[in-house]
């Protein structure tokens, strides 16, 4: 049995040049989530996954919970849209530290969204660039902030998607 020349004097060197053209040659369809699709941390290591219809949530060291009706005392809603920079603001309107706190994080006019509303509470997931997401979490007149990152491997795996279908 005869083999290639070249991978016999550079068997590393074809591995390495075969493994860069693999990312583009397995990048299938976007997945459902559009932009916010993929795993999501905060600094605490709470993962969230956005999918068509719902968020999974999976707290650190516990299993994931898809979000539903079934979850959300029987009141559930989900869907991506785009808000203003003013519409996302106005989500802390009695909280003036909040409100400073976002307006220093949301400097573009709009920005997508994913939003949630789960029980009498609800979560506002703004996509700040291809690696940060805020949450703007509310519960009655009460809101919080959570910023959640993407995963590096996650964030490589969708520059690639784009470049080979762009």
């Amino acid at each position: 049995m005869r083999t290639l020349p070249l991978l016999c004097h550079a068997p590393r060197a074809t591995v390495l040049a075969l493994a860069a053209l693999l990312p583009a040659g397995c990048v299938g369809p976007e997945p459902p989530g559009g932009p916010f699709a993929g795993t999501w941390s905060n600094a605490e290591r709470h993962q969230v996954m956005f999918r068509d219809s719902t968020v999974v949530q999976q707290p650190a060291g516990a299993p994931p919970t898809a979000l539903s009706a079934a979850t959300c005392d029987g009141k559930f809603r989900f869907g991506y849209a785009r808000r203003s920079r003013d519409a996302l603001l106005a989500l802390a309107p009695r909280q003036p530290d909040l409100r400073n706190r976002l307006a220093q994080m949301l400097v573009r006019a709009d920005y997508p969204v994913a939003e949630l509303g789960c029980g009498e509470g609800g979560t506002t997931y703004v996509l700040l660039d291809d690696r940060d997401l805020v949450a703007i979490h509310r519960d009655a007149d009460v809101a919080g902030v959570e910023q959640l990152s993407r995963s590096q491997l996650a964030l490589a795996w969708r520059r690639a998607s784009k470049a080979a279908s762009g």
